[in-house]
């Protein structure tokens, strides 16, 4: 058994979790070692360990390995979806509901290699001599089933020449997929174009896709090319698709299915070769049943769908998520199970929030059980209690009470904006039709700039 010290000389602590101490571990053989332990604890029989990188092979027999008889199964472990990384073999137990606790140890393990061994994954990577092409997205971290069958869609997607449209809740990545379909297509060296289709105005919607002649409208002092055109060639990414409005959806679908626009004011039929990527957080299929999304354009649009998972269904890859981001920031015991037990609404961008707001107030230090339960039920707890007044913001000089409320209003539409990640998700987090709370913002911005 390799002796239990940190690479700097010192003991380690025998206190901590072994799950705890993998993610802590200093080197490559207490790594190893913290994973042999876990798999003691669990009543696992390992054969051995061999760990593989960049063309070299070290391989790790524990001291019980010649005692180990029955049928031997293989765990390899693949990081960011490339060649087998590190490969366990141990003695299948009778109970197979721990070999998932193996499976997980087995992914810190190898992701802490990584992060030790000081090797960053690219942004893509095309497969040359062969028709298969094959793509790591450094953003999009996670080994569970759920991650790799998203990364495994990117590619699928990169090869076809199909609209893909990607449902998922905020804060999910969405974007980050929509980039990789685009690295990994034929399509990567041209513009790749994206719009926010709920931050648009609802009357120059088309003019921000289809461009307008001068002379169009009031306002239009000059010719300008719209998104589709910038894109030609390349990939135009829709996201918050459900909130197009259905006058413009008739448009939308003429131009997928023409593969031609005209201009607002124009005459001129200018052809387009634009591969579509939409993104939604809504149900699409619903708005179509209660009339808000045209079906037409819907099956259009579902050329190929590609879902990404709330943070939620695959905790076990918060901590590598952290890992991989945060590689400097350390965690009690305890800590980052809190972190993992959490449900995560905002997903990955209210975790990422969260861990550089705990690293802030941490100010250089280990970060605490306690200090992410406070976060955490922070979070969960409403941000005005109703009934006590000392909770409520003290009205400004020469402030009244019209003045307060706009203010109030603003105030809690940029909070959830921000944690939920747009427009539409706070419009629904605060019980309200989109466009009704654009008339509320655009009240109480004029009330508080009077």
């Amino acid at each position: 058994m390799l002796p239990r010290i940190f690479s700097n000389g010192k003991e380690r602590s025998s206190g901590a979790s072994l799950f705890h101490r993998l993610t802590q571990s200093a080197s490559i053989d207490e790594v190893l070692e913290d994973l042999r332990g876990i798999a003691a604890e669990k009543g696992i029989h390992l054969h051995s360990i061999k760990v593989k990188r960049d063309g070299l092979e070290r391989e790790f027999k524990p001291p019980n390995a010649v005692a180990v008889v029955g049928r031997i199964s293989e765990l390899a472990v693949r990081v960011q979806g490339g060649q087998p990384h590190l490969v366990v073999k141990y003695l299948e137990p009778m109970d197979g509901e721990i070999v998932r606790e193996l499976e997980y140890a087995a992914h810190l393990a190898a992701h802490r290699i990584e992060i030790l061994a000081g090797r960053r994954a690219r942004i893509g990577r095309a497969v040359m001599g062969g028709d298969d092409r094959s793509v790591v997205i450094d953003e999009l971290i996670g080994e569970s089933e759920l991650m790799r069958e998203v990364r495994k869609n990117i590619v699928i997607a990169a090869r076809l020449n199909l609209s893909v449209l990607i449902t998922g809740e905020p804060g999910t990545g969405k974007e980050l997929v929509a980039h990789g379909i685009h690295r990994a297509g034929s399509r990567a060296g041209k513009p790749f174009v994206d719009v926010n289709v709920a931050a648009l105005n609802s009357s120059l919607i088309e003019s921000e896709l289809f461009g307008h002649e001068k002379g169009a409208f009031t306002g239009a002092h000059a010719r300008k090319i719209g998104r589709f055109e910038k894109a030609d060639g390349g990939t135009l990414f829709l996201d918050e698709i459900g909130d197009l409005p259905l006058e413009s959806q008739v448009k939308l679908l003429r131009v997928l299915q023409e593969r031609k626009l005209e201009r607002v004011g124009g005459i001129e039929s200018i052809k387009i070769d634009t591969r579509l990527v939409a993104a939604t957080n809504k149900d699409l299929r619903r708005e179509v049943d209660e009339g808000r999304f045209r079906r037409d354009l819907y099956y259009r649009l579902r050329g190929y769908r590609i879902r990404t998972p709330s943070l939620r269904e695959h905790p076990t890859d918060i901590p590598i998520i952290i890992r991989r981001c945060y590689p400097s920031v350390e965690f009690r015991e305890g800590a980052m199970e809190l972190l993992c037990h959490y449900d995560w609404p905002g997903n990955v961008r209210e975790l990422r929030l969260m861990v550089e707001c705990l690293a802030a107030k941490a100010g250089g230090r280990m970060i605490t059980t306690d200090q992410v339960r406070r976060e955490i039920e922070a979070e969960q707890s409403p941000a005005l209690a109703p009934g006590n007044a000392q909770c409520f913001p003290k009205l400004r000089e020469g402030e009244t009470l019209m003045d307060y409320i706009c203010r109030g209003v603003l105030a809690i539409y940029e909070i959830e904006r921000a944690h939920l990640g747009s427009h539409s998700a706070a419009a629904i987090r605060l019980g309200m039709n989109r466009t009704t709370l654009y008339d509320w913002l655009e009240w109480a911005r004029e009330h508080v700039t009077k």
